[in-house]
């Protein structure tokens, strides 16, 4: 398989947006006609929120489609820096708020403890995923992969744990993420950036001896990987 990331480019956001949340929706409702079921992972932050409150209006069999986050901060879902306060104020809050979603953080104390439990509700799911919304730091980190956790190199060598805590030194909060096994373990990835300051990061982690943690997504040779671009 030889598979090189399919480049996007659109005019300005709202495009990007109307045109992401069609090609995830088409993606969805091919698997629910073939399969009767479908199964989708989301990045939060503020970038996709616009694109997920189209997504979540999409008239798609949601009951049928599970629905789960990329990665998540140790907050409360109600805290407002959590990433499922924001999909529950956009994709959630259509239709597709009958989806199965699943949260990636629980009840337990600390990301560490927590993460056995979601480890189990992954471990359940029907794998692979058929399709993940990824984003990109201005760091080229994206998911919750960051190179200063001190879980990274154990992160990016796993070959079967779907989630890892990670506590970045950079970034706010310890998280829970799925791993590169998991994200890889899909059938297709979209990639989902806006502005000319990530559009030079993108560029340089394309190069083949760069080693941002994007790359590892732009390189892999599992899945197909659309990036979408704006201004």
């Amino acid at each position: 398989m030889n598979n090189k990331p399919t480049l996007i480019l659109l005019p300005n956001r709202d495009e990007l947006d109307q045109l992401l949340s069609h090609d995830i929706a088409t993606t969805l409702n091919v698997a629910l006609q073939n399969h009767g079921k479908a199964s989708l992972a989301v990045s939060g932050g503020s970038t996709p929120s616009n694109m997920l409150s189209l997504l979540g209006q999409a008239a798609l069999d949601w009951p049928a489609v599970q629905t789960l986050l990329v990665d998540e901060r140790w907050l409360p879902a109600e805290h407002a820096n959590s990433n499922e306060a924001m999909l529950r104020n956009s994709l959630l809050k259509g239709a597709a708020g009958n989806s199965r979603y699943l949260p990636l953080k629980n009840q337990a104390n600390t990301a560490d403890d927590g993460q056995y439990e979601t480890e189990e509700l992954l471990d359940a799911l029907e794998w692979p995923l058929n399709i993940v919304h990824l984003g990109m730091g201005d760091d080229g980190h994206t998911a919750s992969w960051f190179t200063d956790a001190p879980e990274y190199t154990k992160l990016c060598a796993a070959h079967s744990q779907h989630c890892f805590a990670v506590h970045p030194g950079a970034a706010p909060y310890p998280r829970i993420t799925l791993s590169p096994n998991a994200v890889f373990n899909s059938e297709k990835i979209v990639v989902h950036i806006t502005g000319k300051a990530k559009r030079d990061v993108l560029e340089r982690a394309l190069s083949q001896d760069a080693d941002y943690p994007i790359s590892m997504v732009l390189r892999q040779q599992q899945v197909p990987v659309d990036i979408y671009w704006a201004p």
